[in-house]
């Protein structure tokens, strides 16, 4: 009885978190409650559009829309010079981008290098620094966003930043809502999932692999181990399940362990925490079919890695997730959580069919994509007057951005070390000798 009570709290709990009308509900909440601030507050507005942003976050449709609008009004209002991102950036002036990579030296005033960054809260550090025109004419930046537009970092960071900005996006919706945040931002179809570098996979025979379905997700609540215990309960004993995560939001191996039990599978579950991602990717080449339960994510990069392993991935048929343009017939399945047990099931005896790394091969590895964003940055330079005479290094997310190719982290080494000298600035982390 007493396991029984546990899940039903952990099923209640999820089933409130993305319930579409529960979610328009908090959102309205939030937005009536905003207060605004006065003209010369510009702490004060950033806290309200960090207000609003978290009522997006949780709004649809229409009520999206006019939740964005009085954002961009109020950013609008904001005096970037005046604000202590102190407040909402923890390190904010630490000078080092450890999640960042530089793709091409700055060859003259005619011809900019580019930096690509990723996550927020590294890329609004560069306004921190004194000689910001300067480096932005030196430079061309290409981010990427962690997943939602709504956040205060999106919003005021193209606001203050002097030139244009590249950005990914994190979802196809981004596609609609980005050219509403800043009319500085050059929107990419490119998402964080698109940089797997395949020579880090070596798939394994299908008849030699250790494991039937594999699941690589953080132990966070969003991720939904619970889901896949509840339909383990109706799948085959034998199958073998193999568990990689990482500790979050205070939540460990030994969770997942307890939860697990509370649905009276932990015997048929093998887990590894806390993995070095060189393991990880050798545990994707090690099991037939892996599956992603998470409802809302960003671009969600374990689906195209698993390809890469080849291993084909099965999503949920209404998962917001970036990566879910890449299901296909050969590459994986959506399931129908009504009917999990029996879905799973089905893909993972079935795995075989679908050939992943090939078609991942084709059109989404981290050399395709490069010679994608080249392509953006070299039309973009040429029709604003610029010259091109160099292409960019390939870039690969392994787990963080960083140059695919040893001959270029040694010939870039100069152009950090010249960032560091000219801006005191950290651009990736220092490279290996």
């Amino acid at each position: 009885m007493l396991a029984f009570l546990k899940r039903q709290r952990v099923e209640i709990e999820d089933w409130l978190r993305y319930h579409s009308f529960i979610r328009r509900a908090i959102s309205r909440i939030k937005l009536l409650s905003n207060r605004g601030a006065r003209a010369n507050d510009s702490q004060g507005i950033a806290r309200s559009i960090a207000r609003l942003c978290s009522a997006a976050r949780l709004a649809d449709g229409v009520l999206e829309a006019k939740i964005q609008q009085q954002i961009v009004e109020q950013v609008r209002r904001l005096d970037s010079h005046r604000l202590d991102w102190d407040e909402f950036v923890p390190h904010f002036r630490d000078g080092q981008l450890h999640k960042a990579a530089i793709l091409k030296p700055f060859i003259n005033a005619q011809e900019r290098g580019v930096l690509f960054i990723s996550f927020e809260r590294e890329w609004v550090k560069l306004l921190s620094l004194e000689n910001l025109q300067e480096f932005a004419h030196r430079y061309t930046i290409v981010v990427a966003p962690s997943s939602s537009p709504h956040n205060l970092v999106n919003y005021a960071f193209p606001a203050a930043y002097p030139e244009p900005i590249f950005t990914l996006i994190s979802n196809p919706h981004d596609l609609d809502v980005l050219p509403y945040v800043s009319p500085r931002l050059k929107v990419l179809p490119l998402y964080a999932s698109n940089w797997v570098n395949p020579e880090w996979y070596q798939p394994v025979p299908k008849a030699e692999r250790e494991y039937d379905l594999i699941m690589v997700a953080s132990w966070g609540k969003v991720k939904r181990h619970h889901v896949l215990f509840s339909a383990l309960r109706s799948m085959p004993r034998g199958m073998r399940i193999l568990l990689v995560g990482q500790d979050q939001e205070g939540r460990s191996a030994e969770t997942i362990r307890a939860l697990a039990s509370w649905y009276g599978v932990q015997d048929r579950i093998t887990i590894l925490s806390n993995q070095p991602y060189r393991e990880v990717t050798k545990w994707f080449c090690q099991a037939r079919a892996s599956v992603v339960l998470s409802k809302r994510e960003g671009s969600c990069v374990v689906v195209t890695e698993s390809m890469f392993a080849d291993t084909p991935v099965a999503i949920l048929r209404d998962a917001e997730l970036g990566s879910r343009v890449f299901i296909n017939d050969e590459t994986g399945r959506f399931l129908d959580e009504a009917t999990l047990a029996r879905d799973l099931t089905d893909f993972v005896l079935n795995a075989d069919l679908y050939q992943s790394r090939a078609w991942a091969e084709r059109n989404i590895s981290c050399f395709r994509s490069t010679h994608t964003l080249n392509d953006a940055l070299k039309q973009a330079a040429l029709a604003s007057g610029q010259t091109w005479t160099q292409d960019i290094a390939p870039l690969h997310w392994a787990p963080d951005p960083g140059l695919a190719l040893p001959a270029d982290r040694v010939r870039l080494a100069a152009e950090r070390d010249e960032i560091i000298q000219r801006f005191g600035l950290e651009i990736g982390p220092p490279p290996v000798q």
